[in-house]
């Protein structure tokens, strides 16, 4: 059995069969039947973390930040380099939780997905726009598996698709977009390990977390398409252990579970096996996101 070192043998995978992601600031590596997907978290410079910003420096931070501070999580960020007019921006906002002279937070709706998977975005008059996930939610919310195809690439995230919403209602450009995980401000990599199953059955992978990275959450996506008129049954294991069961009724559409993983679920130096189990689907997802930062 072929085995794929990923990222300098921060993890090891067996027989995965994703291709990760292509997106911005994201490092490809690519193996016999599998590959990683690895996106550099940096700090945004309008925030009071002690030499975390990016280029070593600060800013001054922008009113409404320290509320990002206390409520977001795993967070995409971008300056479109331009005044944001904030009463087009609000348009496509579902709700509205803050609003100034100079910012907006609140929710925004993403396009194939329901109320649940919606992002909250804080937008700023000065041209910073910052779409997240709570920090109580786990990383593996981003997963956009709406965007996955039969290519198993997945070119971009939720964060991703509500700032493009942001930018097209304000009419200004999607610039140079970063990420930065506000609950782990130590953290400095985020990794995408994925898995797809096209046809009814069992598929795996098998991973291994080294014990000289620092592993500040460990997070999992499982996720299934429907087909028409069948009842929809999917499982995903770690090492024999179910953590997530998708079982619905046939026409509801499609499914994702997302969960936190315990350290004793995922633990360093040895092997782990992931497991995904379809029946009556027109494809089932899983995926492990680690938030970490290397030695």
């Amino acid at each position: 059995m072929k085995v794929l070192a990923v990222l300098t043998a921060l993890v090891m995978v067996v027989s995965c069969t994703a291709v990760l992601y292509n997106s911005q600031d994201v490092e490809k590596g690519m193996g016999e039947g599998g590959g990683k997907g690895v996106i550099s978290l940096v700090a945004p410079p309008f925030i009071g973390v002690a030499g975390a910003a990016e280029g070593g420096g600060s800013v001054a931070p922008r009113a409404g930040t320290t509320f990002l501070e206390e409520e977001a999580g795993i967070s995409a960020y971008t300056d479109v380099e331009e005044t944001i007019d904030l009463e087009k921006a609000k348009t496509v906002f579902r709700t509205i939780e803050y609003e100034t002279d100079e910012y907006i937070i609140g929710s925004v709706a993403l396009p194939d997905y329901p109320e649940t998977e919606d992002v909250h975005a804080y937008v700023h008059k000065d041209g910073w726009i910052v779409t997240y996930y709570l920090n109580e939610e786990p990383a593996a919310k981003i997963l956009d598996w709406a965007d996955y195809g039969t290519d198993e690439k997945i070119t971009g995230t939720k964060l991703e698709d509500g700032m493009s919403v942001v930018c097209n209602a304000a009419g200004v450009p999607m610039r140079n977009i970063k990420y930065y995980d506000f609950k782990y401000a130590n953290a400095d990599k985020l990794m995408v390990v994925a898995d797809a199953l096209w046809s009814p059955g069992t598929d795996t992978f098998k991973l291994k977390l080294p014990s000289d990275f620092v592993f500040y959450e460990r997070s999992f996506s499982h996720y299934c398409r429907e087909s028409e008129g069948n009842w929809i049954e999917s499982d995903m294991y770690i090492d024999e252990k179910k953590i997530s069961c998708i079982y619905q009724h046939p026409f509801i559409g499609e499914e994702t579970n997302y969960g936190l993983l315990s350290p004793t679920q995922l633990s360093l130096a040895v092997f782990h096996t992931i497991k995904i189990t379809g029946r009556n689907t027109r494809g089932t997802f899983d995926a492990i996101v680690l938030i970490y930062q290397e030695a």
